[in-house]
């Protein structure tokens, strides 16, 4: 008997092997793995956090909609350390599947995303900072508005006529996104300076002289002409790039600006970067603020 073939590529459901003339014992030898009760994989198919998404929203009903981080996820955002699926619906009756987090919402806003069910962008937003850190809920917000997802307006008014658990905390994180943003990584380095009180950054603006534009610095304190530039490309970037680079920044140093450069490894030593930072506006202004590394701080970056 001949069986058309099930997918490799991505999960499916008993419902559809059965529809294509496949048992559940059948299901059960080397070739396929058990992925969730009633969802199966290829034994070859590596389930990424986003198959794992899909694969939730496989084995749940179809009133159920991917939320929180998983939601972010949909929406091409990976954030957060919580690997397990997040799913909500609005029905009162339990919807129990094991290795799937489900949760019931009093109100619901939903789209599609790729053929799937989705929370908004904006009730993601607010329902996953009950379970990332405030960092990564910046990194969100600063990812949706780079996809033109949301805008801070948008998001505000819903904010403001919301009351959810997460509210307070994805308010904060509001107030810190920049809608200039344009890598995770920017996002980071320029909260680990902002939040011990170093001054706020500029982000990504154009500087040069009477010629032209010379560079498009990441963060930037305009007024005291300091850059400071997230490089986690060293060893993806060719000779030529890299002469470019340096070509810009001494250019920039002969307008008088100073660079600070963090690299990946840098990232591991935070208050160092910090300080880096400090000495450059004392050096700039004669004073600088004093770095607050209260225990909020420390959480997120040590």
């Amino acid at each position: 008997m001949h069986r058309p073939a099930l997918p490799t590529d991505r999960p499916f459901t008993l419902a559809e092997a059965a529809s294509r003339g496949y048992t559940r014992r059948m299901l059960q030898g080397r070739a396929f793995q058990i992925v969730l009760p009633t969802v199966y994989a290829a034994s070859t198919l590596e389930m990424t956090p986003r198959l794992m998404a899909e694969a939730a929203l496989l084995a749940v009903p179809d009133h159920c909609a991917a939320s929180h981080h998983t939601a972010l996820l949909m929406y091409g955002i990976a954030v957060g350390e919580d690997l397990m699926p997040h799913v909500s619906t609005l029905r009162p009756e339990p919807v129990r599947v094991r290795g799937v987090t489900t949760h019931r919402l009093r109100a619901m806003s939903t789209r599609t995303v790729d053929g799937w069910r989705v929370t908004s962008p904006e009730l993601a937003l607010s329902t996953a900072a009950n379970i990332v850190s405030l960092t990564d809920l910046v990194i969100a917000i600063d990812g949706l508005y780079q996809r033109k997802l949301i805008t801070p307006d948008r998001l505000h008014h819903f904010l403001q006529h919301h009351h959810g658990a997460g509210v307070r905390k994805a308010r904060r994180g509001l107030a810190l996104a920049s809608s200039d943003a344009e890598s995770p990584r920017e996002t980071y380095v320029r909260l680990m300076l902002e939040l011990a009180a170093m001054p706020p950054l500029e982000v990504n603006v154009s500087y040069g002289d009477e010629s032209g534009v010379i560079a498009r610095v990441d963060l930037s304190w305009r007024r005291w002409k300091i850059a400071i530039e997230y490089d986690g490309r060293q060893h993806g970037l060719s000779l030529a790039q890299r002469e470019r680079d340096v070509r810009r920044r001494e250019q920039m140093e002969r307008l008088g600006w100073i660079f600070i450069v963090v690299t990946a490894a840098q990232l591991a030593r935070p208050r160092d970067i910090v300080l880096r930072a400090r000495q450059a506006l004392e050096q700039r202004q004669g004073w600088a603020p004093i770095p607050r590394f209260d225990d909020e701080w420390c959480s997120l970056f040590e």
